[in-house]
C-alpha cells in the first residue's frame, strides 16, 4: 500500500479537526475534500467530470474562508457572499498572487495540526533566510496569519497590486479581473457546448493536483482564521485586496 503523501496527510487531519469547528465551515471542508476524492475516482473515465469535482473542490474550499471571515466578524467580510462564484474565485486568485510571492520564505515548512485545541501551526526552518545550518532550528509565529506584507517605499495599506498583476500577466491575462472572469466561467466550459464543438478538459492528473492543493491550503487558512478571536494582521491586509478584485469586475445578476 501507497504511503500517504504530505497533503494526504494534512487533508485527512483537516477532515478530524474540522469536527471542533463551526458547522458552517465543517461543511465546507467537508464537501471539498469530497469533491476531489470523487474527482480522483472519475479521472479514467470521465475527465470532463473529474474536472468539474476539481473545480467545484476549490470552490468550496473559497466558501469556508468567506465562512470563517464571516464567523470571526472581520471588516467588510458581509460584503464577500459566499454564494458568487466570482468572489470565489477572487480569493483564491489573491491566495495564488500572495503564494508566489511568498515561496522563497515558505521553501520548506512544517504545519502541525493540534487536534485537542482545534489548531494549525506553522514552523519555518531559519534556513530560509539564508541562516546557515538553520535546518535543525525553526521559526513559529504565535498566529501564522499574523504577519504583515510590507513592501520598501509603501504602508501597511499596501493591497497586493504588484503579485496580482504578476500572477494574471503569467496566466497571459491583460488584467486580474480577467483571469477571475475566465477561472468563474472555467466550469461552464468543460459541460456545455459551443456552437462548433463539444465540450472536452484537456487537464492533467498533475494539474488536479495542483487544484487540490490550493484547496487544501484555502482550508488550512480556514482553520487558522477561525483559531483567533483576533483580528490577524495578514488577513486585515488580504481582505480590501480581494474586495477591491470583486470591484473591478463588472456587476452581474447571478452568482
Amino acid at each position: 500500500m501507497e504511503e500517504d503523501s504530505q497533503l494526504d496527510k494534512v487533508a485527512k487531519g483537516l477532515r478530524i479537526l474540522s469536527k471542533n469547528i463551526p458547522r458552517s465551515v465543517e461543511t465546507r471542508i467537508a464537501s471539498s475534500l469530497s469533491h476531489f476524492e470523487k474527482s480522483q475516482v472519475l479521472l479514467d473515465v470521465d475527465l470532463e467530470m473529474a474536472s468539474f469535482r476539481a473545480i467545484c473542490g476549490e470552490e468550496e474550499a473559497a466558501s469556508a474562508v468567506i465562512s470563517a471571515l464571516h464567523h470571526r466578524q472581520y471588516a467588510d467580510a458581509k460584503l464577500l457572499n459566499i454564494r458568487s462564484h466570482r468572489h470565489k474565485w477572487a480569493i483564491i486568485g489573491c491566495v495564488m498572487a500572495l503564494s508566489a510571492s511568498l515561496k522563497p520564505i515558505l521553501s520548506k515548512f512544517q504545519l502541525q495540526i493540534d487536534f485537542a485545541n482545534g489548531r494549525i501551526d506553522l514552523k519555518i526552518p531559519l534556513s530560509n533566510f539564508g541562516v546557515a545550518g538553520g535546518d535543525a532550528v525553526a521559526l513559529q509565529p504565535v498566529e501564522p496569519l499574523d504577519i504583515l506584507h510590507s513592501k520598501t517605499g509603501l504602508d501597511g495599506d499596501y493591497t497586493f497590486e504588484a503579485e496580482l498583476d504578476a500572477l494574471a500577466d503569467g496566466l497571459e491575462f491583460d488584467n486580474i479581473r480577467d483571469l477571475v472572469k475566465a477561472m468563474a466561467n472555467s466550469r461552464n466550459r468543460l459541460l456545455y457546448a459551443s456552437d462548433t464543438k463539444m465540450p472536452k478538459s484537456e487537464t492533467t492528473p498533475q494539474q488536479l493536483e495542483v487544484r487540490r492543493s490550493r484547496a487544501v491550503a484555502l482550508l488550512t487558512i480556514a482553520v487558522m482564521i477561525l483559531q483567533s478571536k483576533k483580528k490577524l494582521a495578514t488577513v486585515r491586509q488580504a481582505l480590501p485586496a480581494i474586495l477591491k478584485v470583486i470591484g473591478r469586475l463588472p456587476s452581474t445578476n447571478g452568482p
